[in-house]
């Protein structure tokens, strides 16, 4: 009995050094699409779902993966932060205001944790707003259910930026959104210019497409947190077991959906065959090669 006991305990430290160890690190995940609506080629840098988390010196590391892809446009898909954690705000401030110092546009649209943070009476929300501010100052483009245009290396973008109902973040249930929500949202698509989507829940993935996003840009689930090799994700953040839209690169009639694993945690400080990363995507032109 000593015997297993003394195992047991090795492993379980030998597990809680690896969680120690992957949650200090991050990958580069690369990915590449084709589209006849730009000009040569993009590089976006998605950041996903950082949750004031912190890679080294005052993220040093992760600052220096993004200078080292040399983007043309840097995207945020929310849950920089956590709600309930305002005194951390200022790491995902610190951060934000050095990717615009790289001077390329950085565009944010907010997740369930901004959402939440700012609703009016909250304990966060004086806290949010202020944060808010600092972040327009430094130069964001917040787009909370809002587009704009943005001309990158020759190519003009229409880069929109999608809010969800907290509603559509309630665990344990499916989530709902209406069928015509983006459009009474955003309104159309365009259809000239290379649309770009940012939403922060991947549920929707078919009515991102169908409203006519030629690519959209999705955190949220974490990549589910702990993967099964050969079988993916194990649970969403809504308690789905196994949700289709976990993380990676998915094809939706013609249109592209990318997932981020994320950057940080919150809760539930694990990561099994997950670990977090920095996304970028080249797009290139259709008439090359």
């Amino acid at each position: 009995m000593d015997v297993l006991i003394g195992i047991i305990i090795v492993i379980v430290m030998i597990y809680l050094f690896w969680q120690r160890q992957e949650l200090k690190k991050f990958r580069i995940t690369r990915y590449e699409m084709r589209s006849d609506k730009v000009r040569g080629e993009i590089k976006i840098v998605v950041i996903s779902d950082l949750h004031s988390f912190t890679y080294g010196t005052d993220n040093k590391p992760l600052l220096e993966a993004v200078q080292a892809a040399s983007p043309d446009l840097i995207l945020i898909p929310g849950d920089l932060i956590v709600t309930s954690k305002t005194e951390k705000y200022g790491i995902a401030l610190d951060f934000v205001r050095k990717l615009c110092a790289l001077s390329v546009p950085v565009v944010f649209c907010n997740g369930n944790h901004e959402s939440k943070a700012q609703l009016p009476g909250s304990e966060s929300c004086i806290a949010y707003g202020q944060y808010c501010r600092q972040l327009e100052q430094a130069g964001v483009r917040i787009l909370n259910n809002k587009s704009c245009e943005i001309s990158v290396c020759d190519t003009k973008l229409c880069v929109s930026g999608l809010e969800l109902p907290l509603s559509c973040y309630k665990k344990g249930r499916k989530p709902y959104l209406e069928q015509d929500a983006l459009r009474c949202r955003l309104g159309a698509a365009s259809k000239e210019r290379f649309q770009i989507l940012l939403a922060h829940h991947p549920a929707f993935a078919e009515q991102y497409a169908a409203w006519g996003a030629d690519m959209t840009v999705c955190g949220h689930n974490h990549g589910g947190l702990v993967c099964i090799p050969g079988l993916g994700s194990v649970i969403s953040p809504q308690f789905v077991p196994f949700p289709k839209y976990d993380a990676g690169e998915f094809r939706i009639d013609g249109r592209k959906l990318y997932i981020s694993r994320g950057l940080g945690t919150h809760t539930f400080h694990i990561r099994i065959c997950n670990r977090a990363e920095l996304v970028v995507i080249t797009v290139k032109t259709a008439a090359a090669g």
